[in-house]
C-alpha cells in the first residue's frame, strides 16, 4: 500500500507488514526450519555444542560481562506498546490503520 502524497510511513512499518500473510509466512517458515535444526545439531552433536560456546566466549572475552561484552544496542525502550494495525475492507478495497501512538 502507498502512502498518502507527501507522507512518508515511519520506518517501523515495514515489520507491520507481518500482518500480510504473502510476505511473511514463507519467511517464518524458513526461519523456524533453520532454529529447528541448528538447534536439534547442537543437542546432538557435543561437538558442534562445544564450538559454539568457544566461540562464543573467545567473542565476549569470557561469556557475559566478559572484557568484550556488547550489551544488546538497543538504545531505547522496545516498541511493545503499540497495538498491531488493523485490517479492514471498505468500497476502496482492502485498507490498514496505523497507529500513531500507545493503546
Amino acid at each position: 500500500m502507498n502512502a498518502p502524497s507527501g507522507y512518508r510511513y515511519p520506518a517501523w512499518v515495514s515489520n507491520a507488514l507481518g500482518g500480510i500473510p504473502a510476505t511473511i509466512d514463507p519467511m517464518v517458515r524458513t526461519a523456524a526450519k533453520v532454529v529447528a535444526l541448528t538447534a536439534l545439531r547442537l543437542l546432538e552433536d557435543d561437538g558442534a555444542r562445544k564450538a559454539a560456546k568457544n566461540e562464543f566466549v573467545a567473542r565476549t572475552g569470557g561469556g557475559i560481562g566478559g572484557d568484550k561484552w556488547i550489551k544488546p544496542l538497543a538504545d531505547y525502550e522496545a516498541p511493545i506498546h503499540f497495538r498491531w494495525p488493523e485490517y479492514v475492507t471498505t468500497k476502496r478495497g482492502r485498507e490498514w490503520w496505523i497507529p500513531t501512538g500507545p493503546v
